[in-house]
């Protein structure tokens, strides 16, 4: 016999009972009409599930309404004087912009500067090390050939 005949085979959880997504619906459905329920209830002011609902206070019909408050006077201005501070204020912050600009316009510079000068100095550095390592190659390179002239010069006798 096949083992998936037996009650502990493939399947088994699906003959037990409904399924999970059954119980999911049920209980979203459920929870809405709770929700609902408890919303309507508290919109209309009923006692729901043994609880006390406060009714709200009614305001006073004693108080006589505030006066309304009176809009400032308005200050006479002189003759063109809106239009001459206008121009003044454009001024100044054409001024301004023009002087930030010349701010950044500097750091920017002296930032590229900066960087220029630090890569310059890094491929000074590399171009060192890189002519020391060459020497020590040709170094390197003139022994061994100097140990092979030796060598075919005087060559090791094994007798």
């Amino acid at each position: 016999m096949h083992p998936r005949f037996f009650s502990y085979g493939y399947r088994h959880h699906w003959h037990t009972g409904p399924s999970r997504l059954v119980w999911f619906v049920l209980g979203a459905a459920s929870a809405t009409w709770w929700i609902h329920r408890k919303q309507h209830h508290a919109a209309s002011n009923e006692q729901h599930f043994g609880r006390c609902i406060r009714q709200p206070i009614p305001p006073l019909q004693n108080d006589p309404p505030a006066p309304a408050p009176a809009p400032p006077a308005p200050n006479p201005m002189p003759w063109g004087y809106p239009e001459a501070h206008r121009a003044r204020q454009f001024d100044e912050e054409i001024a301004k912009v023009k002087e930030i600009g010349k701010q950044a316009e500097d750091v920017m510079a002296k930032l590229s500067e900066d960087a220029l000068d630090s890569a310059l100095s890094t491929m000074e550095a590399l171009k060192r090390k890189l002519a020391e390592h060459r020497e020590q190659r040709l170094r390197a390179q003139r022994e061994l050939e100097k140990q092979v002239q030796e060598q075919q010069n005087n060559p090791h006798r094994f007798v």
